[in-house]
C-alpha cells in the first residue's frame, strides 16, 4: 500500500534528475564553442512498478540511468580523415607555391630571363669583339646568370633544411600527443565501469581532440574494437573497448595505454637530413621515411625529402626533383657551352682534377657524363690555318689510356705523307693515376710557341666532361660560375677558333647554341634532348603544374572537410536554442516536482495537527 513518504521519495527522484537535467543543459551551454565537444543528454526510465494488488501497479519514481554524449565515430572518423587529408593538401599546396616564386614564369624575371640576356651578350660580343667593354658586359652577363641559377638552387635546398627541421619538431608534437592519448585511456578505463553505465564522456572528447591533432600532424586511424554508435540508448557504450591508433599504414602508435614512441636520426646523413624511426616493442627501430605519407608530416616529406641515399631508385621530395631537373640543367648549359669554347685555340689544354676517373675504367660508365662518339683536336698556325686534325674515337669500353693511345700514336694524321706535321710531332697527351688531370701538351724539344690547339667534338662530350678550357667552371647548379681566370680579366675571353682577326667563330656558335639541340643527362643516367630554353620550361612548367594541382586538390578537401564537420556538428554539437528550450522544459519539471514536495509537506503538517 503506497504512504505518503513514497509519494515524498517519488517527488524527491523527480527533482534529482531534474536538477542532473538542468545541469547537464549548462554543460552543453558552457561548451557550446568548445572544440569537439559532444552534446550530452540524461537518459532516465521510470523505476520498478509495485503491485498493489487487484489495483493494479503503480510507479515510485524516475532513475537518471547514465549522461550520454551525442556521438557517431563513423561520422567522426570521416571527419578526422578529412582534417588530416585537408592538412597534407594545404601543407603541400602552401610549399609548392613558395617554390614557384623562386622559379618564376618563363615571361618574367629570373633564369629565363638571364639567360636571354646572356646570349644577347655573346651575340653583341660577336659584333664587336675586339671591343674590351663587350668582353666585361659577356662576363657580368655571365657572372649573373650561374649566381641566379646558384641562389635559386640554395633557396630550394634551404627549404628543404627547413622543411627537414619542421618535420623533427612535428615528431616532438606527435610523441606528446600519442602519450597524452595512452594516458587519457588509462584514466577512461579506470573511470569507466559496465555495471554502473558511467561513460567518461569528456575524457572521451579529450581523446577525439587528441586524434584530430594527430590525423593533422601525421594521418593514421584509430580502432575502438567492437564500439558501437552512441545515441541515446544505455547499451550503446562500449565498456571493454580494444583502442590502438595506427600509422603508416598499420604501425601501432597507441596501443590500449601503451604509447610507442617515434624517432629521429641524422647520424647517416652529412648534411642533417633526419630519417623517421618507430620503435618497435623490442625498443628497435623501423625506418619510416618513405612511409609516412599522410598529415602535415607526410606533405612535409612528400615535397621536402632529400636525395639522402644517392640512389637513381630513390622516394625523392618534389623539391629534390625540382632540384635534380635544375642540376641537370646546369649541367647540359655547363658542357654544351664548354665544348664549343673548347674549339678556340690555345697554347695547351687542361682539364679537371678527375678524382674518381681510374685511367683503365671505360669513361662511358665512369659516372662522369661521357658519351659514345669522337672529336677531334686541329691544330693552327699563326696565321690561323689549319696544319693538322687527329680524331679520336669513344665506345662504350674507350679508357683514358685508350684516348691517350690514339692521340699520341704516330700516325698520318693529315694524309700527306708527311710524317712531321701529325699531332704526335707538336703536342703529347697526358693522364694517369696520379695526376688525374688530362693535358695536351706541347713537346719542349720543338718551338711550337705559334702553333695552336682546339677541340671540336662530335657526340662525346670531351671537353664537358674532363672540363677542357673551360668557359664556365662547375658541374651542375651547385657550383656554376664564370671561369676563374675570365672573372680575374674578363677581357681574355675569346672569340675565335683560331687566332686570327675577324674570326668569330666560337661567339657565333655560342649563339647558335640557343637554336640547338643540348643532350640532357638526367638524374637516372638517361639522355634526353632538348633546347636550353626548352628544358627550362619543362622544369619550370613542372613546378607550375604541380602547384595548380596541388590547389586544385587543396580546394577539394577543403570541400570535402566542411561537408564532413558539418555532418559531425548536426549530430554533435550543440544548439544553443535546442539547449535553451530544454532549460525550460527542464527547469518546469524541476518547478512541478518542488510544488509535489511542498504539497506533500502541507499534507504532512495537516495529518500532525490532527494528530494534536
Amino acid at each position: 500500500m503506497p504512504s505518503i513518504f513514497t509519494s515524498l521519495n517519488t517527488a524527491y527522484t523527480g527533482l534529482s534528475a531534474h536538477q542532473t537535467m538542468v545541469d547537464t543543459t549548462g554543460h552543453n551551454i558552457a561548451n557550446a564553442s568548445t572544440e569537439l565537444y559532444s552534446r550530452q543528454v540524461v537518459q532516465t526510465s521510470n523505476t520498478s512498478l509495485n503491485n498493489i494488488g487487484h489495483f493494479g501497479t503503480y510507479g515510485i519514481g524516475v532513475n537518471v540511468d547514465t549522461i550520454k554524449r551525442l556521438h557517431d565515430e563513423y561520422v567522426f572518423s570521416r571527419y578526422v580523415t578529412a582534417s588530416g587529408e585537408k592538412e597534407y593538401s594545404q601543407t603541400k599546396y602552401d610549399v609548392l607555391r613558395e617554390v614557384s616564386a623562386y622559379l618564376p614564369d618563363v615571361q618574367q624575371k629570373g633564369i629565363y630571363n638571364d639567360l636571354q640576356e646572356y646570349f644577347n651578350a655573346w651575340k653583341d660580343f660577336s659584333e664587336k669583339s675586339s671591343d674590351p667593354a663587350q668582353r666585361i658586359v659577356l662576363a657580368e652577363k655571365t657572372q649573373t646568370l650561374a649566381t641566379t641559377i646558384r641562389e635559386t638552387r640554395n633557396r630550394l635546398y634551404q627549404l628543404q633544411l627547413d622543411i627537414n627541421e619542421e618535420a623533427a619538431d612535428i615528431i616532438k608534437k606527435v610523441n606528446d600527443l600519442g602519450q597524452e592519448i595512452a594516458n587519457i585511456n588509462r584514466q577512461i578505463t579506470m573511470y569507466e565501469r559496465e555495471d554502473r553505465l558511467t561513460p567518461a564522456n569528456d575524457l572521451r572528447d579529450e581523446r577525439d581532440r587528441k586524434e584530430l591533432q594527430l590525423s593533422k600532424l601525421i594521418g593514421g586511424q584509430a580502432f575502438k574494437e567492437a564500439l558501437k554508435v552512441d545515441g541515446m540508448f544505455t547499451d550503446s557504450v562500449d565498456f571493454t573497448e580494444d583502442y590502438s591508433y595506427k600509422i603508416a599504414h598499420g604501425y601501432t602508435l597507441v596501443d590500449g595505454v601503451t604509447f610507442h614512441p617515434l624517432a629521429v636520426d641524422n647520424s647517416k646523413n652529412p648534411e642533417g637530413f633526419y630519417n623517421f624511426l618507430y620503435t618497435k616493442q623490442d625498443w628497435k627501430h623501423k625506418d619510416l621515411t618513405s612511409d609516412l605519407r599522410e598529415g602535415k608530416l607526410g606533405a612535409l616529406l612528400a615535397t621536402g625529402v632529400a636525395d639522402v641515399s644517392k640512389s637513381a631508385t630513390a622516394t625523392l621530395g618534389d623539391i629534390q626533383r625540382y632540384i635534380n631537373m635544375l642540376d641537370t640543367f646546369a649541367a647540359g648549359l655547363i658542357e654544351s657551352t664548354n665544348n664549343i669554347y673548347a674549339q678556340s685555340a690555345a697554347p695547351n689544354i687542361r682539364g679537371d682534377f678527375m678524382e674518381n676517373l681510374d685511367a683503365n675504367e671505360a669513361v662511358v660508365s665512369s659516372g662522369y657524363p661521357f658519351r659514345e662518339g669522337s672529336f677531334d683536336v686541329v691544330l693552327y698556325n699563326s696565321t690561323g690555318d689549319e696544319i693538322a686534325r687527329k680524331t679520336v674515337t669513344i665506345d662504350g669500353k674507350t679508357t683514358m689510356n685508350d684516348i691517350l693511345t690514339q692521340l699520341n700514336t704516330n700516325s698520318d694524321d693529315n694524309n700527306d705523307a708527311n710524317a712531321n706535321n701529325d699531332f704526335d710531332d707538336y703536342f703529347e697527351a697526358v693522364y694517369n693515376n696520379k695526376s688525374r688531370t688530362f693535358q695536351i701538351n706541347p713537346k719542349a724539344a720543338l718551338n711550337i710557341k705559334e702553333i695552336t690547339i682546339g677541340i671540336e667534338d662530335k657526340g662525346s662530350n670531351i671537353a664537358g666532361a674532363l672540363g677542357l678550357n673551360r668557359f664556365f667552371s662547375g658541374r651542375d647548379a651547385r657550383d656554376i660560375d664564370l671561369a676563374l681566370n675570365y672573372r680575374e680579366d674578363p677581357t681574355t675571353i675569346k672569340a675565335y677558333k683560331a687566332n686570327v682577326t675577324g674570326n668569330h667563330d666560337v661567339a657565333n656558335a655560342m649563339i647558335q647554341l640557343q637554336y640547338d639541340n643540348v643532350t640532357f643527362r638526367e638524374y637516372d643516367g638517361t639522355d634526353h634532348v632538348f633546347k636550353l630554353f626548352e628544358y627550362y620550361k619543362n622544369l619550370a612548367g613542372q613546378v607550375a603544374n604541380d602547384t595548380a594541382d596541388a590547389q586544385a586538390n587543396n580546394e577539394l578537401k577543403t570541400a570535402v572537410l566542411t561537408s564532413a564537420k558539418e555532418e559531425h556538428d548536426a549530430i554533435s554539437g550543440v544548439s544553443l536554442d535546442e539547449e535553451l528550450t530544454n532549460l525550460i522544459q527542464f527547469q518546469a519539471g524541476y518547478t512541478a516536482n518542488a510544488k509535489v514536495v511542498s504539497t506533500l509537506d502541507e499534507i504532512i503538517n495537516t495529518l500532525l495537527g490532527l494528530k494534536q
